[in-house]
C-alpha cells in the first residue's frame, strides 16, 4: 500500500498538469458546443459557406507562416542548454515576427490571384484578410503553450486557452448576435482574439529581439521538410472544399461546413491528449523507448474511437441542438468526418515520431507520395458522389498516410538502432 502511495505522491504534479491540460480543452470544447446554437441562430448557409471556405485554406497557410520554427522548438527544447533557451526562444520569435509579416502579403497576392483565375464566387475582401492575419497572430498562442507544456507550467497553459476561447466567445455575441455582422463578425472576433492574445505572449516569452544566425540556420534546415510536409496536409484534409466551391451549391455547402465545424469538436480530445503527452513522445524518441511510445498513441487512440462510435450514433439529434434544428442535415457529412478525425489522428501520431526521429525528409517524401494519391481520389469522388464523396476523402487521405508513414518506419528500424547505439557509445 505504502509503495502505491509513494507512487502516486511523486506523480502528483504530473497528474495535476495532466488534469489542467485535459480541463482546458474539455472546457474550451463545452463552451463552443453551447455556443454554438447561437451562432446558428444568427448565421445564414452563405456565412457558413464563407467561413468554412477562409478556414479550409489554414493548412495551407499556417505552415508558410510560421515555417515550423515552432516545431522545431518543441524538438530541440530538451537538447538545448539551458542558458540558451531564451535565445532560441527570442529568435523564433523574431523570426516569426519579420517572416510572418513577408508572407502575408505574398499570400494574399497569390490566392487572390487563384480565386480570380479560379472564379470563386465567395467574396475575397474581407475574410481573405481576415483569415491570414488571424493565423499568423495565432502562431503566438501556439509558441506561448508549447513553453508552457515544456516547462509543465499547466497553470499558465489553462489561463492563456481559457482567455483565448472566452474572448473569441465574448466578441462573437456582440459583433454576431448583437449586432448581426454574419460571417463578417465571427471572422472579426476570430481575428481580434488572435490579435490580442499574440501580442500578449509576445510581450510575456521574449527578452529582447533579436536572431542568433547559427539558431536561425539550423530552425531553417530542420524547417523547410517540415512546412512543405505541412503545406501539402491541406490536399489531404482541406482541398476538398475548394473542389466543392464550383459545384455553387450554397446549401449543401454549408451543411458541409457545419459538419466540419461540429466534427472539429472531436479533435480537441486528441489534441489535448498529444499535446498533454508531446514532451513524453519526444523523450521517449530520444530514449528510443518503443514501448511507451506504443502505449500513449493506444491510450489516446482507444478514448477516441470510443468518443466516435458515442458521436456516430447520435450525430443527428447533437447536430439537432447544436444548430438550432436549421441545420440538422448535417449530420449525414459528420458521421462520415468524425471518422476522418481518427485517421486524422494517427496520420498526426505517426508524422510526430517520424519528425522526433529526424528524418523530416522522409517524413515529406511520405506526405508527397500520399498527396498525389488523395488528390486523385478526391477529385473521382467529387466527381462521382459529390459531398458525400468529399467526406470520404478526408478518411481516406490522412490513412493514406498513416500506411505508408508507418511501412516507412518499419524499413527505418534498422537506421533508427544503428543511430540508438551510437549515442550510447558517445
Amino acid at each position: 500500500m505504502n509503495k502505491y502511495l509513494s507512487i502516486l505522491k511523486s506523480n502528483l504534479s504530473r497528474i495535476r498538469n495532466l488534469s489542467l491540460y485535459l480541463l482546458s480543452a474539455i472546457v474550451s470544447g463545452i463552451l463552443s458546443v453551447l455556443f454554438n446554437p447561437f451562432l446558428a441562430a444568427n448565421l445564414s448557409s452563405m456565412d457558413y459557406s464563407i467561413i468554412g471556405y477562409y478556414s479550409s485554406f489554414a493548412s495551407l497557410f499556417t505552415p508558410i507562416l510560421n515555417f515550423s520554427l515552432i516545431s522545431f522548438y518543441v524538438r530541440k527544447y530538451f537538447k538545448i542548454p539551458e542558458n540558451k533557451r531564451q535565445a532560441t526562444l527570442d529568435t523564433i520569435i523574431t523570426a516569426l515576427l519579420i517572416w510572418g509579416a513577408i508572407s502575408c502579403m505574398l499570400i494574399l497576392v497569390l490566392f487572390f490571384t487563384y480565386c480570380r483565375i479560379a472564379g470563386v464566387e465567395l467574396p475575397f475582401f474581407p475574410f481573405a484578410m481576415m483569415s491570414v492575419f488571424q493565423l499568423f497572430f495565432n502562431n503566438f498562442l501556439l509558441l506561448y503553450q508549447v513553453e508552457c507544456r515544456m516547462r509543465s507550467e499547466a497553470k499558465r497553459y489553462f489561463k492563456i486557452t481559457m482567455s483565448a476561447s472566452l474572448i473569441t466567445i465574448l466578441l462573437s455575441i456582440i459583433l454576431v448576435i448583437v449586432f448581426k455582422f454574419g460571417a463578417v463578425g465571427r471572422m472579426s472576433a476570430l481575428l481580434l482574439s488572435s490579435v490580442c492574445i499574440g501580442l500578449y505572449a509576445i510581450k510575456k516569452l521574449r527578452s529582447k529581439f533579436r536572431i542568433d544566425k547559427s539558431i536561425l540556420k539550423e530552425a531553417v534546415l530542420f524547417g523547410w521538410p517540415v512546412s512543405c510536409s505541412y503545406i501539402i496536409q491541406y490536399f489531404l484534409t482541406g482541398i476538398d472544399l475548394a473542389l466543392l466551391e464550383p459545384l455553387n451549391d450554397v446549401s449543401n455547402m454549408g451543411l458541409y461546413a457545419i459538419a466540419i465545424s461540429i466534427t472539429g469538436y472531436l479533435s480537441f480530445f486528441y489534441t489535448a491528449l498529444a499535446q498533454t503527452f508531446e514532451p513524453d513522445t519526444y523523450k521517449a524518441v530520444a530514449q528510443y523507448n518503443y514501448k511507451k511510445l506504443v502505449k500513449i498513441v493506444a491510450l489516446i487512440s482507444s478514448l477516441l474511437i470510443s468518443i466516435i462510435i458515442i458521436f456516430v450514433f447520435f450525430a443527428k439529434p447533437v447536430i439537432a441542438i447544436l444548430t438550432a434544428n436549421r441545420y440538422t442535415e448535417a449530420y449525414h457529412f459528420a458521421k462520415i468526418l468524425s471518422i476522418g478525425i481518427f485517421a486524422t489522428y494517427l496520420m498526426v501520431a505517426i508524422e510526430g515520431i517520424i519528425n522526433a526521429f529526424g528524418f523530416t525528409k522522409i517524413g515529406l517524401f511520405n506526405k508527397i507520395i500520399s498527396s498525389v494519391i488523395a488528390v486523385a481520389a478526391y477529385f473521382y469522388l467529387i466527381k462521382t458522389q459529390g459531398f458525400f464523396g468529399a467526406a470520404w476523402g478526408r478518411v481516406l487521405a490522412p490513412f493514406t498516410v498513416f500506411l505508408i508513414s508507418a511501412a516507412s518506419l518499419f524499413l527505418l528500424r534498422n537506421k533508427i538502432n544503428t543511430m540508438k547505439y551510437a549515442e550510447r557509445k558517445n
